[in-house]
């Protein structure tokens, strides 16, 4: 992997070095968030730093934002096996669907190895983000809306007050008096994806999955890959055993090689952390998506 930063100026650089070494002190994740927090308030506001990485577009992160500059920055690579099963997907899937896109990482990535990107995400000021990284990119599609089972209807979402990383439907968790709460229309996957047309589709929706995914039938049906989370703090491994129990679907980990998930005791096995979403693939058996990616895989350089 290739990467380098730029910065909006000397404050940001200066910021950003200060950043890095109280970050090698904090213990928990809710230290690194009052750093980064507190720390921005004694900038002027808007600095940012422009990750570049192996040719993507630059991908801004505010330096005030205590999720992307922990594990972005200071803990990179970011996701490196969702990077690998992009990777090994370009070529085979002309649409990559970037669902809960938040403010455009995978997006940004996915944009020079797919014909065609379409990146979704519910949070009015997080879509503002996501405009702003890839609205100009020419093959990349946006929308505003939350991904649900059905296209059309509306629903409450929640912007919680530490972290846009933590935005959610209203009625998955306790609404707070500093929450934003805003309206937003729905979007199945199924009205994203063009009928036939293989797709490799991340779904990071906030305790919506279940309902994403029965929006996906069809492209499920039609080969589509799904690259999807189980989080740690779920010990019943919700959304996977709602995989499991569709007729031929298939589960996979990608920390290391495309390993078979059969049962939800080896989902489980691999989810150590109680605060890390892990991501896994589903496809259904047979999808031509599935092996070339399962082809590719193992020969394809990860990043570490």
């Amino acid at each position: 992997m290739t990467r380098h930063l730029t910065f909006s100026g000397p404050a940001a650089r200066l910021q950003y070095a200060l950043l890095m070494a109280l970050f090698r002190v904090a213990v928990t994740r809710g230290l690194y968030g009052r750093f980064a927090r507190g720390l921005g308030r004694l900038f002027p506001s808007g600095t940012a730093v422009w990750l570049h990485e192996d040719g993507a577009p630059p991908y801004r992160i505010a330096l005030d934002d205590g999720y992307w500059t922990r594990f972005a920055l200071w803990r990179a690579p970011y996701e490196p096996e969702v990077a690998a099963v992009l990777r090994a997907a370009a070529g085979a899937a002309p649409l990559f669907c970037d669902l809960g896109a938040n403010k455009g990482y995978w997006t940004t990535r996915a944009a020079p190895l797919f014909d065609r990107v379409i990146a979704v995400e519910a949070s009015n000021a997080t879509f503002a983000a996501l405009q702003a990284n890839a609205g100009h990119l020419p093959k990349v599609t946006l929308h505003r809306a939350a991904i649900h089972g059905r296209s059309g209807n509306t629903l409450e979402f929640v912007n919680t007050h530490l972290s846009h990383a933590s935005a959610r439907l209203a009625g998955d968790g306790p609404t707070r008096a500093q929450d934003h709460v805003e309206t937003v229309t729905t979007l199945a996957v199924d009205d994203l994806v063009p009928a036939g047309q293989p797709a490799l589709i991340k779904l990071d929706v906030e305790g919506a999955e279940i309902a994403a995914i029965d929006g996906a039938a069809r492209a499920l049906k039609d080969g589509a890959v799904l690259i999807y989370e189980d989080h740690g703090n779920d010990p019943d491994c919700t959304v996977s055993a709602h995989l499991l129990d569709q007729p031929d679907m298939r589960l996979y980990s990608a920390g290391n090689g495309l390993v078979s998930m059969p049962d939800l005791a080896s989902i489980h096995a691999l989810k150590r952390d109680p605060f890390k979403g892990y991501n896994y693939i589903a496809a259904r058996e047979g999808s031509p998506l599935l092996a070339a990616i399962a082809a590719r895989f193992a020969n394809l350089p990860q990043s570490r």
